[in-house]
């Protein structure tokens, strides 16, 4: 719980609603031993709306402190949107956590069965399930649409074999003393299907539509350079290796330079080798490298066609060449460098709220 709650009604509803759950868990999934601790962090006061982001990183901070698998942090107050109108549940497979609002969803038996079916759904969300017809992976219209029903049977196939993965020995208790790139080796090869699915339900793809400072300065960038004849005289001259070689280091380099400037990788400082944080890491790394690569390609068509359309008589005089056709597409994968360089600046100018809610939230419920 992550409010100063003193109502015991409300206090009552959370504790049955605890009892609920386990008993839940261990209809559902009886080859698992369940326990459902619950603790107090009361980091704010029960009233007026709180930042999403902010709770996980409580959440992620006590889940790593109380060696839990995963955590539900439950607050009476409402959520802060991120893109919709409300927001019941904040899921977040990358950290393992997720948030839960009980401010929309009644009082007595009732609020007590919503929190159970909420929690269902987030759960389901940090175990890598997609959304159904039936059960608690439903989508969540309101408060009304939420109901305690058994998994499908795929679904609790799924679970089962991810909940297998999660009780496996963590890789700190194999061995003490550990190197930087054999530990991530090792959590890449522990799980690649469940970090490589994490990745991709994030939709890196659309990271660019949602961070517009970093999008704009990437177009910036590129026009700039489609447009000046120092650039053409520049990206016109160098060879395929020299651009390929550029475009990779020009990704790396954006990618690292985003996750440094917005802090991704600060949760958990304080904790040595925990095989959670460094699937938290490589699951935020790959999806921040898709939305750079993703970036790339889009700068890469906006540069080659804007080339294309340049009078060929002002690219001669720019080049001093004759501009071949491959010299164009090289120069496009030039400037759609620069252009991912020029994002990574301008994307350190996004809030930080912003970046973390669209790396690290699965869904707004």
């Amino acid at each position: 719980m992550g409010a100063d709650l003193r109502d015991d009604n409300l206090l009552a509803a959370y504790d049955e609603a605890r009892r609920r759950l386990v008993s839940y868990l261990e209809t559902e999934f009886p080859r698992f031993s369940w326990r459902v601790e619950a603790a107090e962090r009361r980091a704010f006061m029960p009233l007026g709306a709180l930042d999403p982001v902010e709770l996980l990183e409580i959440a992620v901070a006590e889940k790593l402190r109380r060696h839990w698998d995963f955590v539900l942090l439950i607050v009476p107050n409402e959520l802060t949107p991120l893109h919709g109108p409300s927001s019941l549940g904040i899921p977040s497979s990358a950290l393992e956590s997720a948030v839960l609002s009980t401010s929309q969803l009644g009082a007595g038996d009732e609020l007590v069965s919503r929190i159970v079916a909420l929690a269902l759904h987030l759960l389901g969300h940090l175990w890598g399930l997609e959304h159904a017809q039936t059960g608690p992976m439903r989508r969540v219209k309101g408060p009304q649409s939420l109901s305690t029903e058994p998994f499908p049977p795929d679904q609790r196939v799924q679970a089962e074999h991810y909940l297998r993965e999660v009780a496996a020995s963590r890789l700190e208790e194999e061995r003490a003393r550990w190197g930087v790139v054999s530990f991530y080796w090792r959590t890449l090869q522990k799980d690649a299907r469940g970090i490589a699915e994490s990745i991709w339900g994030y939709k890196p793809w659309l990271l660019p539509l949602y961070l517009g400072r970093l999008t704009a300065a990437a177009a910036v960038s590129v026009v700039y350079f489609l447009l000046t004849a120092d650039g053409w005289a520049l990206g016109g001259q160098l060879s395929w290796r020299a651009v390929c070689l550029l475009a990779l280091l020009g990704v790396s380099a954006a990618t690292g330079f985003l996750f440094a400037g917005q802090d991704l990788g600060k949760y958990g400082r304080e904790w040595a080798w925990r095989e959670q944080l460094a699937r938290t890491r490589l699951v935020v790394m790959g999806t921040l490298t898709l939305g750079i690569v993703t970036l790339w390609l889009a700068l890469f068509l906006l540069s080659l066609a804007g080339a294309w359309l340049l009078p060929r008589p002002l690219l001669r005089e720019w080049m001093g060449v004759a501009p071949a056709p491959w010299a164009i597409v090289r120069y496009a994968v030039f400037t759609a460098t620069i252009g991912v360089l020029g994002a990574a600046l301008g994307g350190n100018l996004e809030e930080e709220r912003e970046i973390k809610a669209e790396l690290l939230i699965d869904e707004e419920a």
